[in-house]
């Protein structure tokens, strides 16, 4: 299986090099080309990193256990991030001139910031935790 991955891989870097010493030269025509082959490469992928998670989580519940506590955990998250997010109307001065920003762009930009924000957090407290309890043994 390594093997054929080994020259799977080979073909593929291969084509992406073609791809890309064809950009650097100045052929712009081959863009579009260059855009389909990169999104079917990460469909592709996508496809086979989810298959083996899967067959992965069944093979271990323990693990199974941890990923949907996580999985319940960002949806919580997101949860209270929409609640927190208000989703105002503005506009905004771009380069191109002013462009109108929808109430529903906003909210989702919001719950973006507010669940990093939650998460990070999240993260820093529990960094501080983990420190004052090295710190006590």
């Amino acid at each position: 299986m390594t093997k054929y991955l080994k020259y799977i891989s080979l073909v593929i870097a291969l084509i992406g090099a073609f791809f890309f010493i064809k950009i650097l030269g100045g052929d712009e025509s081959i863009v579009g080309s260059f855009i389909g082959f990169t999104k079917w490469i990460l469909i592709i992928t996508i496809i086979i990193v989810l298959i083996f998670s899967i067959i992965n989580l069944i093979k271990n519940p323990k693990a199974m256990k941890k990923a949907l506590f996580a999985i319940i955990v960002l949806v919580i998250v997101y949860f209270i991030s929409m609640a927190l997010a208000t989703g105002n109307e503005f506009d905004i001065k771009t380069a191109a001139g002013i462009e109108h920003v929808t109430s529903s762009v906003s909210k989702n930009v919001e719950i973006g910031i507010w669940a990093s924000v939650i998460l990070g957090a999240v993260a820093f407290f529990g960094f501080i935790f983990d420190s004052i309890k090295n710190l006590i043994k």
